[in-house]
């Protein structure tokens, strides 16, 4: 699975910093999902689910189960299957490139990108 190239470019809602992200392709592999995630399959793109669990299937090493929320049925997929993301909120910590600091961001990697390279705002 190719990703498309996508140049860096600037969170303008990274409030103590600047903070340099990278678009996500328009398909990841399953295996990027956690829970809290929304993501669609590419026979449905228009259907939505988000993930309430996802663990490791306990016998095929190479398959997830995962539940969606408002469901109690489950499906498994294959770690490698490409799905589309719709929303991929999580907390990132990133270390000033200049001076080391660190510091926590919340994200959501489907609107804002997977961030790249932090300057802290005393830089």
């Amino acid at each position: 699975m190719s990703a498309a190239s996508n140049p860096p470019m600037p969170n303008p809602r990274q409030a103590n910093g600047f903070l340099v992200t990278v678009s996500l392709p328009s398909m990841l592999i399953a295996s990027r999902l956690r829970r809290g995630d929304v993501f669609a399959l590419p026979e449905s793109p228009n259907e939505p689910l988000t993930i309430e669990t996802i663990e490791p299937h306990p016998e095929l090493s190479s398959r997830l189960i995962i539940v969606p929320t408002d469901s109690a049925a489950q499906f498994t997929l294959h770690v490698d299957e490409p799905v589309q993301p719709v929303s991929m909120p999580r907390t990132i910590q990133v270390t000033c490139q200049l001076c080391g600091t660190d510091t926590t961001t919340d994200l959501d990697l489907v609107a804002q990108g997977e961030p790249k390279a932090w300057v802290c705002n005393r830089h």
